[in-house]
């Protein structure tokens, strides 16, 4: 919250403008006369006639003095040396002490404040009362009318799902419309109110005090409803990750400081219209943020003793107290510099972390399935390292603004420190900026590498939208890596430049050292750009099985100069793009398998050609191999006549890599039903023959008959 107002912006300009006027009036009176007559103009011009001699030269040389030396300029006056701590000490001590004297004066101040008010004897008591009322009803109902208006609206918070991180953002902003459509709903009644009636002065300026106090209330409890969400029925309606008991914690406590913060801000701002003296403006602020101060001293360490949340390191409570107690002495001693660059320093984590917990609350509320998504992790992260380097940003304004640094004449300045801070300063935008950039374009890469991922998962391996995913899944991670080298690249760049190192020289330094290197490394600058005709020609895909010269397997991966192939018996063989040459890729559309069958030349053909349709329908019909069937087995005809048997030819055509199942089911099924339907397969015969004549042939046939048996005499 800014406690200085306009008035006080205005005073120190006009304090300002005073200063420059005065010095420059000095420095404009200080010049000699003669100096003043030489450069101001004449408003009529004379002619004399002075004799040329002695006496009229003499004349001439008391008039208009041309041997006077220039006078000097007067020095510019040295700027005052920043106060010392024990010096800054002493202010802060006697600060103290004025406002401890002036409390006993302070019921005077307050009487001598109050007799504003009666000034003015044409107040109408019946009237302002009657004002103020419906001043303030004016407000409420308008409100009501608002609520009223949105009762569609807040059905829909009532009954919408939200099941995916996009319902419940859209369930989040449609409570934020409804808090905010009330807000505008009261400022307008209230202000309507305010316009119909005729207001004294006075009267005028305080109502418009309390009614930004009014609001500022309003605005805490819209936060406190929307983000704490003590009372919500539903776990995703609570931005934050905390306990019931916790949140009503958080809202009390928060409603109270700001409600503290809102009516100190009012009674300031009332004292001050008036006319209070400053001396009681200084009281009432120093008692106020004081107030302010015991009560967030009390509210950490509240915390700290409660068991229903996590633990709270007593050090942090320690650091916060002591932050709180040093911005209070920094306030009162008049440095409001330090004093806002301590607050923004202090709130800056504070703001990060709830930013950082409401994001990943609202991502977590749909389960595991919210979190595994890769997409959706992206995007979060995207959106917090924005965020987060937004209100760096934001933060570093705040904290220049609050020390008067003017950013142009920053920019315009040439000293050495005005060197290094605007050298500073484009550092880390280029370090923001290049990390926002670096996370958008990765978040965006993995998203579609996870969309075809699952795609895959899902089974859709057909049609031009699986095959363009899976193109995509081959090309985005080297995308990814050429993306990183730029930006990388892009951002030291910007960095040199900031610092003051002229990079043309550079740039053209390594024009030169990438010619010479190209020359030298010629075999890498081929592989490199065969790789990327490779990809750009689209022929082969990570998951694909190719043959390339001596070299096949299926594509598991790429590099700038190479791709990895696992063979089908497990070695994986990195090859380099410039040695592919020639790629047949076995993995694409479809594939034709072709057997080869020999049968005896007795075989029934037509039975044969009948019973090889009937094994094919089968295959067709199988709830395995059948969805990976194109065309289905069928008997082409006679591929030639062997010398043992019948050649036949039967193809069938199957997506790419499921042939080889098929083909064996198709084999085990024919060995089968041929045995059945009596259908031989030709074996090769071997026929022995040799040239003896008829006489040798039968001598050896008589030779091989059994020998005749002689019966003896006794026989």
């Amino acid at each position: 919250m800014r406690i200085n107002d306009d008035r006080h912006f205005f005073g120190k300009v006009s304090t300002f403008l005073t200063v420059v006027l005065s010095t420059l009036l000095l420095a404009g009176a200080n010049p000699a006369p003669a100096a003043e007559a030489t450069n101001s103009p004449a408003p009529i011009r004379v002619i004399i006639e002075l004799p040329n001699d002695d006496a009229g030269r003499a004349l001439v040389n008391r008039i208009v003095p041309g041997n006077q030396e220039p006078t000097q300029p007067a020095a510019a006056p040295q700027e005052a040396p920043p106060p010392s701590i024990a010096t800054s000490l002493q202010d802060l001590r006697q600060r103290l002490l004025a406002l401890v004297n002036a409390v006993p004066t302070l019921p005077g101040q307050i009487r001598a404040a109050v007799r504003a008010f009666q000034t003015d004897n044409r107040i109408d008591p019946v009237g302002l009362i009657l004002a103020v009322a419906l001043f303030v009803a004016g407000g409420f109902i308008a409100q009501r009318i608002a609520w009223w208006s949105g009762r569609g609206l807040l059905h829909f918070v009532m009954t919408a799902p939200a099941d995916t991180v996009r319902q419940r953002i859209k369930l989040h902003a449609a409570r934020l419309s409804m808090g905010v459509l009330a807000l505008i709903g009261y400022l307008i009644g209230s202000l309507g109110a305010f316009i119909l009636f005729p207001w004294p002065a006075v009267f005028r300026d305080v109502a418009l005090i309390l009614l930004s106090a009014a609001l500022m209330v309003r605005l805490g409890v819209l936060v406190g409803r929307i983000v704490i969400a003590p009372g919500a029925r539903l776990p995703h309606m609570r931005l934050l990750t905390l306990v019931t008991s916790l949140a009503w914690f958080w809202y009390y406590w928060l409603l109270g400081i700001v409600a503290v913060l809102a009516a100190g801000w009012a009674i300031i701002e009332v004292i001050e219209t008036i006319g209070a003296s400053p001396i009681l403006v200084d009281l009432f602020t120093a008692a106020w943020l004081a107030v302010v101060s015991v009560a967030l001293i009390a509210m950490i360490w509240l915390r700290q003793f409660r068991s229903d949340g996590p633990p709270v390191n007593r050090l942090i409570c320690v650091g916060f107290s002591a932050g709180i107690v040093l911005s209070w002495l920094l306030w009162e001693s008049g440095l409001r510099a330090a004093f806002w660059t301590v607050v923004v320093i202090a709130l800056l984590p504070l703001t990060v972390s709830v930013a950082r917990d409401i994001i990943r609350h609202i991502i977590q509320s749909g389960g595991e399935h919210a979190m595994e998504d890769p997409a959706i992790v992206g995007w979060s992260v995207v959106i917090m390292q924005t965020l987060r380097n937004g209100l760096i940003v934001v933060a570093a304004l705040l904290i220049a603004r609050s020390w008067n640094v003017n950013l142009s004449d920053l920019a315009a300045a040439e000293t050495v420190t005005t060197r290094l801070i605007r050298a500073g300063i484009r550092i880390v935008i280029v370090l923001l900026v290049t990390d926002v950039i670096w996370k958008l374009a990765s978040t965006l890469i993995d998203s579609q590498m996870a969309a075809a991922a699952r795609s895959a998962e899902a089974g859709h391996h057909d049609g031009p939208e699986a095959r363009r995913r899976q193109r995509l899944n081959t090309l985005l991670p080297i995308l990814r890596n050429v993306l990183f080298l730029a930006i990388g690249a892009v951002g030291f760049l910007m960095i040199l430049d900031a610092v003051g190192i002229q990079i043309g020289p550079l740039l053209a330094g390594a024009g030169v050292v990438g010619i010479a290197v190209g020359f030298g490394a010629q075999t890498l600058v081929k592989d490199i750009i065969s790789g990327v005709f490779y990809l750009f020609d689209d022929a082969f895909r990570i998951g694909e099985y190719i043959q390339a010269a001596k070299y096949k397997g299926t594509v598991e991966g790429f590099s700038l100069r190479s791709i990895r192939l696992r063979h089908h018996r497990g070695p994986v063989t990195i090859v380099p793009f410039g040695e592919l040459g020639a790629v047949q890729n076995l993995s694409r559309d479809w594939v034709i398998d072709i057997i080869t069958l020999t049968l005896n030349y007795d075989s029934d053909l037509e039975e044969v050609r009948k019973t090889i349709k009937r094994i094919g329908v089968e295959l067709l019909e199988d709830a395995e191999l059948g969805p990976n069937i194109i065309e289905p087995l069928k008997m082409q005809g006679i591929e030639q006549m062997a010398d043992y048997g019948v050649q036949i030819r039967l193809k069938f055509m199957a997506k790419p890599g499921e042939q080889f199942g098929v083909r064996r089911k198709a084999l085990a099924m024919l060995k089968k039903t041929f045995a059945e339907k009596g259908i031989q397969f030709a074996t090769p015969t071997v026929h022995v023959s040799s040239g003896t004549d008829a006489a040798a042939t039968a001598a050896a046939s008589e030779l091989q008959r059994p020998a005749k048996v002689i019966p003896t005499p006794q026989e």
